[in-house]
């Protein structure tokens, strides 16, 4: 039984790793279409949009990795059930219980590898892609270092700390230098918000130099007469499905602690955190619909059933999400309801079809 073992799961992973590279064949070259649009922008030309969509894939791939696993497992099982291999291990007293367990555990290493691959190593290739595209794309207007974001506007260099949102800066520092580039003020705010169609300063102290001394003042809040354009700002805010599940944590509950919205991103960490349960019960449910007709139905069948399974989770899902974020729902409630349906949708199915 154990050379059975080794020969579905073998299948089934080679099923998902064709699924994988068509995947990425084909997401990769949509993706490079989309960068067109963005070609000649400042530095940014075809082997930056070529090396951006390249350190993309591992992010893309492993999003999109319970739909990809369960495509691969029905159809690794198909390609059995067509050369009549299910029914011959049916005969020779292979159990549909085996044949589900066999099929789950070579779904739990294929989980276990994407989620090392999308936890560990796709949060960095991310961010160094978004770097490099917004820095050549900005030419030098607007750069990213390890301690935040510079923008060049005009006279002035402004450090921006922490990008928290598209109106919202933290640990904002200015420096404004004359056309002989000598420094003439700074200035220091712990945040700056778009508000009523401005940027307003606070908690600003703001300094004056002189040819032989300093001056420096402080404000509670004052106006920002600087222009920003907002897609600079892209620069430094990450979508919470691009970082890591340490910093959603984090990053959610800096949010809290600031009375910020943070219900988006602490779904998204509970999303992900059971991503890799998701890919399991996707097959789980699938599993009893290609098993109970593997000596009729065809392939291409079988490929349709696990699409609707994939299509009715990502609906479930993306629909609490948003009910999470509207009603306030508690996050860990919306990322388990729709696995705690299909758990027991599969398991009603692959026990009727036990007993039969």
């Amino acid at each position: 039984m154990k050379l059975l073992d080794r020969y579905i799961s073998k299948t089934i992973v080679l099923a998902t790793t064709v699924v994988g590279l068509v995947f990425l064949g084909v997401f990769s070259l949509l993706m490079m279409l989309g960068e067109l649009k963005n070609i000649g922008e400042g530095d940014y030309g075809l082997w930056q949009a070529m090396f951006y969509v390249l350190l993309r894939m591992p992010n893309e791939l492993y999003q999109f990795s319970p739909m990809l696993i369960l495509l691969g497992s029905i159809i690794g099982l198909s390609i059995l059930s067509s050369h009549k291999e299910l029914a011959i291990m049916r005969t020779s007293g292979y159990s549909i219980r085996q044949m589900i367990k066999t099929t789950l555990l070579a779904v739990g290493g294929l989980t276990l590898v994407m989620a090392i691959l999308g936890e560990g190593i796709a949060p960095f290739l991310n961010y160094k892609a978004a770097v490099q595209k917004e820095n050549a794309k900005n030419a030098g207007i607007a750069v990213v270092t390890a301690s935040g974001v510079w923008l060049h506007v005009d006279n002035n260099f402004v450090h921006i700390e922490r990008v928290v949102g598209r109106q919202l800066l933290e640990g904002i520092t200015r420096y404004e230098f004359d056309s002989q580039h000598r420094l003439l003020n700074t200035y220091h705010a712990k945040k700056l918000a778009y508000e009523h169609k401005q940027w307003r300063m606070y908690d600003v102290v703001q300094t004056h130099f002189y040819d032989q001394r300093t001056q420096s003042e402080m404000y509670e809040n004052a106006l920002w007469r600087l222009k920003i354009n907002p897609t600079l700002l892209n620069i430094g805010l990450l979508d919470a499905k691009e970082m890591s599940l340490a910093k959603l944590a984090k990053f959610s509950h800096y949010l809290k602690q600031n009375g910020l919205q943070a219900a988006g991103y602490q779904y998204e960490f509970w999303r992900r955190a059971f991503q890799p349960l998701a890919a399991l019960l996707m097959v789980f449910l699938a599993i009893p619909f290609v098993l109970a007709t593997f000596s009729t139905a065809t392939m291409g069948w079988r490929i349709v059933v696990g699409i609707l399974v994939g299509f009715a989770f990502f609906i479930t899902n993306a629909t609490l999400g948003e009910l999470c974020i509207v009603y306030q729902l508690p996050s860990q409630v919306a990322a388990l309801l729709p696995l705690f349906v299909f758990a027991m949708l599969g398991f009603i199915l692959s026990k009727s079809l036990i007993q039969r």
